[in-house]
């Protein structure tokens, strides 16, 4: 059969020329498919999508669905690695360029609240409560969020020399259970600022990192006085 082709393309048939459809690399496909997946995820719900609904949306088969990611549990999991992964680069791009621990937490902050004023749909995708998901789902994306709150471990601890691991890995965790609660505060108070928000957080941040910042070091002068160290 005769096909007509671009450059770096797939071939198209014919027939595929005529109905409008052309085939894809798996790479497109898989991108395609997590697209749709997400804008119905996000505009019905996890438990009210089906994975017919996302191969009738991308105008596959079912069949098709699996073969790139297994399950409808899968998808999302993809879509949440996807929007987190971006999520992250986006938060290292921020605070890259100062080694100051408050105007890193400024920026982290300003980049965190950009997110969620520029797509709060896809912000609930990250942070939001979700859907009903089976317990090995919930602790795939548990361990997804965990990977984010461990960014922010390493930026805290660069700044806290002789530091406590599990004190520091409990703040960040803290810090980001404010942030996430935080946004959904202000999504129920959108007449707020995105400013007059990162402040808040950054305000309460910093004093505790403050307070945790001084404990250590005198637990690091005491531990010296006593030749611990």
């Amino acid at each position: 059969m005769k096909t007509v082709t671009g450059p770096d393309e797939p071939p198209v048939t014919a027939d595929a020329l005529r109905t409008g459809r052309r085939r894809m690399t798996r790479a497109a496909r898989e991108q395609q498919l997590l697209d749709l997946a997400e804008e119905l995820f996000l505009a019905n719900g996890y438990e009210r999508t089906t994975i017919e609904d996302i191969a009738r949306a991308a105008g596959v088969t079912r069949p098709v669905v699996y073969e790139h990611y297994g399950s409808k549990e899968g998808i999302l999991l993809a879509c949440v690695r996807r929007a987190r992964r971006q999520f992250d680069s986006d938060l290292m791009k921020a605070v890259a360029g100062t080694d100051d621990p408050l105007e890193q937490l400024r920026r982290g902050a300003d980049a965190y609240y950009r997110l969620l004023e520029r797509d709060p749909r896809r912000w609930q995708l990250l942070f939001g409560p979700g859907g009903v998901v089976s317990s090995a789902l919930g602790e795939e994306l548990t361990r997804e969020r965990f990977r984010t709150v461990n960014l922010l471990a390493d930026l805290f601890e660069a700044h806290l020399p002789g530091h406590d691991q599990q004190q520091v890995d409990a703040f960040a965790h803290a810090s980001s259970g404010s942030a996430e609660q935080l946004g959904h505060w202000w999504l129920a108070h959108p007449d707020i600022s995105r400013e007059q928000v990162a402040r808040y957080f950054v305000d309460n941040v910093w004093a505790s990192f403050q307070a945790l910042r001084q404990q250590t070091r005198t637990a690091n002068v005491q531990a010296s006085s006593s030749g611990l160290a």
